[in-house]
This record gives structure tokens, sequence and C-alpha cells, in this order.
């Protein structure tokens, strides 16, 4: 007979809960890793993580190597190599302590320190995760739902994240930027070649290069920006509820211009101010400087537009 059918529900539940709490310290006790294994120097490395933090490092050796601690949530960490491409992955597993409404594991359940190849390209896919990236020549690749990204570029970086700020370091010889992002910041430093950003929710403060091709959409968001046009490159900015602060290099390009809003002032620092049309809201000022074949325009719905230049 069930010793336990005569014991009260209460009772009965601590007991059961004390049963499983031994299984689950130990379960939930971090482990340290140090894992290697050779890659060629052009490697391609997909790393998945589920939460904690995961900084990427490259190094000038052909070797990938990965150190850190897991955490209670993590079952093990899988590294596997299919042609020129390694992927390293989290791998969580379900404790029964979460069955009582109480999940043991630390918020963060791997801290993860990558060394890569420094020619080697990155796939990054994180969900409360946040990531470092450092030292890679090669492409990068980021995705990210509730975690930071701050990376070094030295050439093309596309990151799409969902709650989180975005830092980007780039350097001369990027030459594309792709940036979505959902309620988070974005700061980037130089860089330069084809800048493309969508924003939601989110401020902006960009400090670029030379520019062939620019392109910012932003929902809800200041932005203020920095930039050397080329020639005949094409500047394209619009947002539905910010302010939008342009700074040329030097000079305004010589380009055709097209600024306008809805509900906000125009103006440029070379003393051109934008007109109303008509008995509508709308304010809008165009005008061409030099003889360029550029192109720039600015669209905002509720936000102020300003053209200034810097030295």
């Amino acid at each position: 007979m069930n010793a336990l059918r005569f014991v009260s529900p209460p009772l009965r539940a601590c007991l059961l809960l004390a049963a499983v709490c031994p299984a689950l310290a130990l379960a939930a006790a971090p482990r340290n890793i140090d894992e290697h294994r050779p890659v060629d120097s052009h490697a391609q490395v997909e790393v998945i993580n589920v939460a904690g933090r995961v900084e990427i490092i490259g190094w000038d050796k052909p070797e990938l190597a990965v150190n850190g601690t897991l955490g209670g949530g993590v079952e093990r960490l899988e590294i596997t190599t299919v042609g020129s491409r390694t992927t390293v992955r989290v791998v969580t597993h379900g404790l029964a302590g979460i069955h009582f409404g109480w999940n043991p594991t630390a918020p963060e359940e791997a801290r993860l320190v990558i060394h890569v190849p420094t020619t080697a390209s990155i796939s990054a896919q994180l969900v409360s995760a946040d990531v470092n990236v450092s030292g890679v020549s090669g492409n990068q690749e980021i995705q990210t739902v509730s975690g930071d990204v701050l990376a070094a570029v030295q050439h093309e970086v596309r990151v799409h994240t969902v709650s989180g700020d975005v830092k980007l370091n780039a350097g001369p010889e990027s030459r594309l930027i792709e940036v979505q992002t959902v309620s988070g910041d974005l700061i980037i430093d130089g860089g330069g070649g084809e800048i493309s950003i969508n924003s939601v929710s989110g401020d902006g403060l960009l400090r670029i290069g030379g520019v062939a091709r620019f392109k910012v959409k932003t929902v809800s968001g200041d932005f203020n920006v920095a930039l050397t046009l080329a020639a005949d490159g094409r500047f394209d900015a619009e947002s539905i509820s910010g302010d939008l602060n342009v700074d040329f290099a030097g000079a305004l390009p010589p380009a055709e211009y097209d600024l306008q809003t809805f509900s906000g002032d125009l103006e440029t620092c070379s003393g051109r101010k934008g007109a109303r049309e008509g008995f509508g809201p709308g304010n809008r000022l165009n005008f061409r400087e030099g003889a360029g074949t550029g192109r720039v325009r600015v669209d905002t719905k509720s936000g102020d537009v300003k053209l200034c230049m810097h030295k």
C-alpha cells in the first residue's frame, strides 16, 4: 500500500518536490567547457544559443575554440562540421521543476567565448542572448530576439533584431551594412558603400564614411546621420514619428533635393526653409545643389527635417 495515500495533498507535494530537488540542484550546477576543432581558415561558423551571452573573437589559427560555462537549463553543447560549415549549438532541456511553476535555472544559461579564424564568416541565431563580435574580417549575419548586438565590421554585415540595441563599428573596407531592428537603439560608426536601415521604435546615431546608397526607414525614433555622399549617390530617409537630422561632410553634395514633412519644420544650415503647400499642413523644400546627378530625399509624417554641413 502506498504510504503517500495517507499524507495530505499539500504535504505530499512538498515531499515530491524534496525528492526531485537534489536532482534539480545537480542539473543546475554550471559546467565549464573547453572544446577545440580544426576548421578551414575561411570557414562558415554558425552559432545558435537561446539564453546567455556569446562572444566571438577572430584569431590567426585554423581552429575553432569554445570556452565558457553551461547553466542548468543546458543539456549539452553540440559542435558539428559539414564541409566548410561548422555549427555551435546550445541544446537545452526541460527540468521537472518547471511543472511546479518554478524554474531553478539561472537566467543566463550559457556564456560562450568562441575563437574563430579571422577570415571566417559568422552566422548567429540568438534568443535572450547578447553577442559581441570582434576581429573577424568575413561577412556577418546576426539574428537576435531580446539581446544586444555589438560588432566590429570589416566587410558585410546583416543584423536583424527584436528588442535589443545594436552598435556597429565598421572599418573602411566595409561595403554593406543592413540593419532591421524592432524596439532598440542603433549606433553605427564608420563604414560606407551601401547602408540600409529599417527601424521600429528606436533612435539612431550614424557616423558613416563615403556612401553610394543610403536608405533609412523608421516608425518611431529620432535619427542623426553624418556622412559623405558620393557624386552620384542616393540618400533616402523616411520617418513616421521622429526627427531626421542629416549632416553632410564639408558642403551639401551636388544633388537634387526633395524634402517634405506633413506636420514638422524643414530647414537647412544654408538658410533654405520649407514652404507650406496651399492650405494644407504639408511643408516642402525642393532645390538643386550644383550640377551633380545625386539625389537626396527626406520624408517625415510627424517630425522635423534639418540638413547641415560639418567639417
